[in-house]
């Protein structure tokens, strides 16, 4: 679980040391859950230094990094048409890594292998920070990539948590048959809670 703006940073920091070029990630949720933030960690931990926003209006940022990262936001495009007239097909290739808010708008347009990252806000209207995030591979190399960045994350969540409950935040959701919840537990590769 992110409980604050920094922890999906944190959250976007530790999966980015097991990105490559030709990653695709598919970022969606509700407006303001946390899509730029989890970017924001990306990028700054793939060290770029600039200002990180939502490409809401201009559509496209590109950020010169470890490796180049594209980062698209398709919320104000109408049709597959309007996507494809951006150059998506030429963007979404080998040199870069593509992050892609409102991802699942487009899913048929994306790479099968493509990572997705679906963050939702907390039911609970005293918990307006805490966001669950999880994360569907769509291929078998990001099972390792995903476990790789649970082991990461866990270690810098819990140094940055006030709390000392030490209950895990990662719950893998494939290991129950689904992507179920599991009241007051966190998650692993599966979800992040």
């Amino acid at each position: 679980m992110s409980k604050s703006p920094e922890e999906t940073r944190i959250l976007g920091a530790c999966l980015a040391p097991v990105l490559l070029p030709g990653d695709v990630v598919s970022l969606s949720g509700d407006l303001g859950a946390g899509k730029t933030v989890f970017v924001q960690g990306i990028s700054t931990a793939l060290g770029y230094g600039g200002r990180v926003t939502s490409p809401t209006f201009t559509l496209v940022h590109e950020y010169d990094a470890r490796y180049p990262i594209v980062h698209l936001d398709i919320y104000r495009l109408d049709s597959f048409q309007e996507v494809l007239d951006l150059g998506f097909e030429e963007l979404v290739g080998p040199n870069s890594i593509v992050l892609v808010e409102w991802g699942d708008a487009v899913a048929p347009l994306l790479p099968k292998r493509s990572l997705d990252v679906v963050i939702t806000r907390s039911e609970d209207i005293d918990a307006t920070d805490d966001r669950t995030l999880v994360f569907k591979p769509g291929a078998p190399e990001w099972l390792s990539k995903l476990d790789t960045m649970k082991t990461t994350a866990e270690a810098l969540l819990n140094a940055a948590s006030t709390e000392t409950s030490g209950s895990p935040r990662f719950w893998d959701a494939s290991a129950s048959g689904g992507l179920g919840r599991r009241a007051n537990e966190g998650k692993a590769t599966g979800e992040a809670s």
